[in-house]
């Protein structure tokens, strides 16, 4: 039998909040634990998954104009070049 929501999102709580006891989670560890709870109770994924922060990543800040990079060192584009 198919479990609500409601009774999936308590038992990720508890499971989330045990586990956070002894170990730093992150995103991608609490989605795959919503995920596997949510398969358990019935459903086929996740319908509510956690969504990435504005965080910056490091791949990010290869992203950035060389122009910026350059004004951080202090350099111009005609310096550079």
């Amino acid at each position: 039998m198919k479990k609500t929501i409601t009774e999936i999102e308590s038992i990720i709580e508890e499971r989330i909040a045990e586990l956070e006891e002894e170990y730093e989670l992150d995103i991608y560890d609490r989605n795959d634990i919503r995920e596997e709870e949510y398969r358990k109770g019935g459903w086929k994924h996740d319908p509510f998954p956690e969504e990435l922060e504005e965080e910056e990543t490091e791949e990010e800040c290869h992203y950035r104009s060389m122009e910026e990079q350059l004004n951080e060192v202090g350099m111009s584009m005609r310096d550079f070049f």
